[in-house]
């Protein structure tokens, strides 16, 4: 098969490599399409070191089951699924605690690779897609879990207020998703484009932080109060210190997106302290998440093709990298064979 692998730093190539055997237990898929995470930049851009190379990057992996190891049951060959990397142990103390998303044991027999022609997976980590949802459409089901766990985190009630900072791709979920808890959602970037694309998918308001203080337009908009949960949608250590302010009482402030490279912020503990703000985060997504995800997805609660800028095939996988590191555009998703 042909798969990206991924030799150094921005040293991306498609290669022929031996095809996956499944184990006993395990699915053979035809991987259709997968999508660039920006965990996934952060290993091509060398900003967090490979442990191994040769290896090939990609965990937004979707497809279709066309063999099976002897003992693996569950799915039928010609079932179109979507691949969690996620399939927590059950039995460690975060499990215990129903942390799924922490659980000791996570990366035992992780399912990525998905910027290959092939995959292999086992029934933990597949989900069955909604009949008549396309693949890359249902590529975005592992972004959109993790914004679902982060929206769980924030607390985000029907009627809220929510401001999400920042309107990549992941941003862009986090608004649909909160549109579909029944909240009120305020965009801020930089970036004209991708504002006028946060108006599509459902924006209430949006703001321009180039061109206006962010938390105060999120003040004038809520009379004065503030958001009842900002989401920080970007890796930006200057997003934070705004994302505070524009919190109202008693709200949640999560800072959803990793910064790169690891940083420090100045941080006014009064604002906390005075405000009653509870300041989080999140990391990854429970099972259920998951499953909402696909079921969001599938119903067409959550707009996939305004996110998708740039879709390419297996080989033109460092471009898509390219565009990706760049901010040209938004979601790129590799389409195999396409």
């Amino acid at each position: 098969m042909r798969a990206a692998r991924l030799y150094a730093p921005h040293d991306l190539r498609v290669e022929q490599v031996e095809d996956p055997r499944p184990d006993s237990n395990q699915f053979l898929v035809r991987i259709r399409a997968c999508g660039i995470c920006p965990s996934d930049l952060r290993a091509y851009s060398g900003v967090r070191p490979l442990r191994t190379t040769p290896t090939t990057p990609g965990h937004e992996w979707v497809g279709e089951i066309i063999g099976a190891g002897g003992s693996a049951t569950g799915f039928q060959l010609g079932d179109r699924v979507a691949a969690s990397w996620l399939a927590p142990c059950g039995r460690c103390y975060f499990c215990g605690r129903e942390q799924f998303n922490l659980c000791e044991n996570k990366r035992a027999g992780q399912s990525k690779g998905g910027f290959a022609e092939l995959g292999v997976a086992s029934r933990a980590h597949l989900y069955k897609m909604p009949e008549g949802l396309s693949f890359v459409s249902a590529a975005f089901a592992e972004p959109l879990a993790c914004c679902l766990n982060g929206q769980d985190n924030s607390r985000i009630l029907a009627g809220d207020t929510v401001a999400v900072v920042g309107a990549g791709p992941i941003g862009l979920l986090h608004l649909q998703a909160a549109k579909a808890r029944g909240a009120r959602v305020v965009s801020c970037d930089l970036l004209p484009d991708r504002l006028e694309t946060a108006r599509r998918v459902g924006a209430d308001h949006v703001v321009n932080s180039s061109q206006a203080d962010p938390a105060q337009a999120v003040l004038d908009l809520t009379d004065g109060r503030g958001a009842n949960a900002v989401i920080v949608a970007v890796g930006s250590p200057q997003a934070i210190a705004p994302a505070l302010r524009m919190a109202a009482p008693r709200a949640t402030v999560n800072l959803f997106a990793g910064t790169y490279p690891p940083t420090t912020i100045d941080l006014d503990p009064n604002l906390i302290h005075y405000r009653e703000l509870a300041l989080c985060g999140s990391w990854d997504y429970q099972p259920k998440h998951f499953q909402q995800a696909l079921d969001l997805l599938g119903a067409g609660a959550v707009a996939t093709g305004p996110l998708v800028s740039h879709l390419l095939p297996l080989e033109r996988t460092s471009d898509g990298f390219e565009a990706v590191a760049s901010r040209r555009g938004l979601k790129v998703v590799i389409e195999m064979g396409g």
